[in-house]
């Protein structure tokens, strides 16, 4: 349950400002929304679709009626345990799993089992949840497949889902999970259980949607009478002025809720001016709300620099920001500019800095609360981005940005972020793990890796406190480096790179870490953080793959690997992309956990291993060698054998591995070891290095025969034999012991076809008649029977077969040994045998 949660699960729909008044409520009677509602699952008929859609133009309120209706849902809901109510609202402007399908898959998952906690066997899924996977989810499809088996295991209990804002997401997954929901709705319909879902979204991105279940907002009357009731209420001028305003108002807004909020602001601050040109003023307001957002922008040109800086700061920044850090934010930004004071202004004033954030943007960003988190800055609606971005709205304002604005103005906040991090407090803090000094002491210090930074920040006592005196340093550290990435496709980094990784680095980067979040540490060189962090740019800047700098073993493409960042990964590969020879190099790999078997690897030993031959082709093109060793001591060429890849193993000997060597010697040993027969069999027809052993314990004919044997490799065995190795020797080992001891009756008969004597004792002086019985192979005992294996033979304690099957439990093998026992009689060598003999028949 922990793993479904995230911390932004609530913050949009928190966010929404509700209905005014008794707005909204006419949507409760509308005939679509009766007849969807309608919860007589056994009366309706079997053409009812469980699917709602809300449809409307940007700024109509949707958002509002989405929450509006799910908050009347759910007091209808506390009234009766039988429906249960969840939600998830789209949010473009937050984090990735606000604005996702797989966040939205988690969070409705979630509140259904919180809300009917007996469906929590769901969880129990051993394919979603797998032993040992600790605290990673399952992929997108298995989300898919538990929130389906959860909507399925509802039984005669309502279940009803509300998703807003669809246009907010990725439009190929919003058509996939249109698709999910219709396949449900299918299924549910014909089980008949009471299963409802209502969509929200703009006319864009377009889905075709039946008629019957559509509702569009803007060509609703009900909804007309809102935007009436809207202006009525807040439209602040007299009486006289009134008259025909409000109709002049609601004829041009064409249904869209927020162009009338934004205007009835404007004409209410014309009024509290004496209010003598309302007519005139709304006859020069533009119509839609692009054109209105851009006579708000360029109306007039009070501190043009600090507008720009808070509408590109709102646009880039990763995530949203709280507003004592944009107040940081726009004081490093003025700083660059001489605008601003030298002194770092205090970000404790709540009212100031929201302030602040509404005057530096003309009104078009707001404070955001949302419950149980703090609060952030964001544009007051999507359009406003919209605007900026798919309009181009950012060139008509500012055209020095260009047509490829995102470079300029990411290097703008990669700037305001070296600034920030620059002031003399700062690098006191970070350099003295926390400890509030002076800067002449922080001078000193600055460049003396020694000094000590904790891992993780708690925010408590004297460091706590120096650290909300910097409120954006969390974000500088930990993002400065994301925005140099972006804008390393129009401006060089490579004079800040180095600037920050001499007086920085690790530091900075390790010093504001989650709590519990390894650091990187002072060897951490930058190629392994740009790979951690999928900075694709900046690699590609710093240089190819070869990373001899790394000082812990751990390496760049193991990283990027990790962390899905694809494109890092194609970097550091000099390749444009993952795909290679119309293969996807990271096929497979879509979370940390495909990457398990990668400790004490190499890049090369790993991709030999798990059988990517066109990786290692891609890897050796990079410098890789073919023949080194990994943290075990293993070469490609043995990790691909261990794996039994002989696709690997034939690339290796095509690109020059040496057929004749020791270590071709070692790759056949771990084949043996691992039971690969094939492999061993392959590695074995390619090995031209007979005439040279032993090489080695590892490298030796009789020892590879004794490993054929005891993993039941006939093949294998076979090829050893005709090579001359022996069958029978005068050591312990016995290959004919070890096979029989794990019960391989076909190998144990090819070694006595080939001349092994049956009862050669091996190890503790165990025969191979002794190793079967006492193991439970009944089939291999009366194989060795019918090959006359003396039933009399003693080990090194003394005890028979017939005994050793008696320890071991295995009744039906010492009952059988016994009745051998009397119909054979003992050979001349089984000394003090025949009195034995001649008692048990008489």
């Amino acid at each position: 349950m922990k793993l479904l949660d995230f911390p932004q699960i609530n913050a949009r729909k928190d966010a929404i400002q509700s209905e005014l008044g008794k707005t909204c409520r006419w949507f409760l009677e509308h005939p679509k929304y009766v007849n969807w509602a309608y919860d007589e699952v056994d009366e309706e008929p079997p053409d009812r679709s469980a699917m709602l859609w809300i449809r409307g133009k940007a700024g109509t309120g949707k958002s509002t009626m989405m929450k509006f209706l799910f908050a009347e849902a759910r007091e209808q809901q506390s009234t009766t345990d039988n429906t249960t109510i969840v939600s998830f609202f789209f949010h473009a402007r937050g984090e990735l799993l606000e604005k996702s399908i797989e966040g939205m898959y988690r969070s409705l998952l979630r509140q259904i089992l919180v809300l009917r906690s007996e469906l929590r066997w769901i969880l129990d899924d051993s394919e979603a949840f797998p032993p040992g996977s600790g605290d990673i989810l399952p992929n997108l499809n298995f989300l898919k497949k538990l929130l389906r088996e959860a909507i399925l295991s509802t039984g005669k209990r309502r279940l009803v889902c509300f998703i807003d804002a669809l246009d907010e997401c990725n439009e190929d997954d919003v058509r996939d999970m249109v698709q999910f929901f219709e396949d449900v709705s299918d299924i549910t319909t014909e089980k008949k259980i009471p299963f409802r879902v209502v969509f929200s979204s703009r006319p864009y991105p377009y889905i075709q949607v039946d008629e019957s279940i559509l509702i569009t907002l803007e060509n609703e009357p009900g909804h007309a009478e809102d935007l009436a009731q809207y202006v009525q209420k807040r439209l602040k001028v007299s009486q006289q002025a009134r008259t025909g305003l409000e109709g002049q108002i609601l004829e041009k807004a064409s249904g869209v809720f927020l162009w009338v909020v934004l205007v009835v602001g404007i004409l209410n601050k014309e009024a509290s001016r004496g209010g003598l040109a309302l007519r005139r003023r709304l006859s020069d307001i533009p119509p839609t709300l692009s054109q209105l957002f851009k006579e708000i922008l360029l109306r007039d040109q009070e501190r043009p620099e600090q507008l720009q800086q808070c509408i590109l700061w709102v646009l880039c920044a990763c995530r949203p920001l709280t507003p004592g850090e944009l107040r940081h934010a726009l004081w490093a930004s003025g700083l660059n500019d001489d605008q601003v004071d030298d002194e770092l202004p205090s970000a404790e004033d709540e009212e100031s800095n929201m302030a602040l954030a509404i005057s530096s943007s003309k009104g078009l960003v707001e404070v955001i609360y949302a419950t149980q988190q703090e609060p952030t800055v964001n544009f007051i609606h999507e359009s406003v981005r919209d605007f900026l971005v798919k309009e181009r709205g950012l060139q008509e304002l500012w055209p020095d940005l260009g047509f490829e604005w995102e470079g300029p103005s990411h290097e703008m906040i990669r700037k305001c972020c070296e600034t920030y991090l620059s002031h003399d407090g700062i690098l006191a803090l970070l350099h003295q793990g926390g400890q509030s000094v002076g800067p002449a002491e922080c001078e000193k210090n600055i460049n003396d890796p020694s000094k000590p930074i904790p891992q993780t920040v708690s925010g408590t006592g004297t460091e706590g406190t120096a650290i909300e005196s910097f409120i954006l340093l969390e974000y500088a550290t930990q993002n400065i480096l994301y925005h140099a990435n972006i804008a390393a496709t129009c401006t060089s980094q490579e004079a800040f790179l180095s600037r920050f990784f001499d007086r920085l680095g690790t530091r900075a980067l390790d010093f504001c870490q989650q709590s519990g979040t390894r650091g990187y540490g002072p060897n951490t060189s930058p190629l392994y953080i740009f790979a951690d962090r999928g900075l694709a740019n900046l690699i590609r800047l710093h240089g190819n793959i070869d990373d001899g700098s790394q000082k812990d073993s751990r390496y760049p493409l193991f990283a990027a690997m990790a962390n899905c960042h694809k494109d890092a990964f194609a970097a550091l590969l000099n390749l444009q992309s993952t795909i290679f020879q119309n293969e996807d190099l990271m096929d497979g790999i879509t979370q940390s956990a495909d990457m398990r078997r990668y400790q004490s690897r190499t890049p090369v030993s790993w991709a030999a291993q798990e059988g990517r031959v066109k990786l290692v082709s891609v890897l050796m093109r990079n410098g890789a060698s073919l023949s080194e060793r990994d943290a075990d001591g293993d070469t490609p060429l043995q990790r691909a054998a261990q794996k039994g890849q002989t696709e690997v193993i034939r690339f290796l000997v095509d690109h020059g591995v040496s057929t004749a060597d020791e270590y071709f010697g070692e790759a056949i040993w771990e084949a043996l070891g691992q039971g690969k027969d094939r492999t061993a069999l392959e590695l074995m027809k390619m090995f031209k290095g007979w005439n040279k052993m032993p090489m080695g314990v590892r490298v030796n004919i009789d020892t590879w025969l004794f490993q054929t044997a005891e993993c039941g490799l006939e093949n294998a065995t076979r090829m050893l034999i005709g090579r001359g190795a022996r069958v029978t020797d005068a050591s312990m080992r016995s290959p004919l012991v070890r096979a029989a001891m794990n019960g391989h009756q076909r190998v144990v008969q090819l070694l006595l076809e080939s001349g092994a004597n049956i009862d050669q004792q091996g190890e503790w002086g165990w025969t191979a008649l002794i190793a079967a019985s006492r193991n439970g192979h009944k089939a291999l005992v009366e194989f060795l029977l019918d090959q006359r294996a003396n039933l009399r033979t003693r080990c090194q304690d003394g005890l028979t077969a017939q005994e050793h099957a008696e320890i071991g439990g295995f009744k039906a093998i010492a009952q059988l040994l016994e009745s051998r026992l009397l119909l054979t009689p003992p050979r001349s060598s089984d000394s003090g045998s025949w009195r034995t003999f001649w008692r048990l028949i008489y």
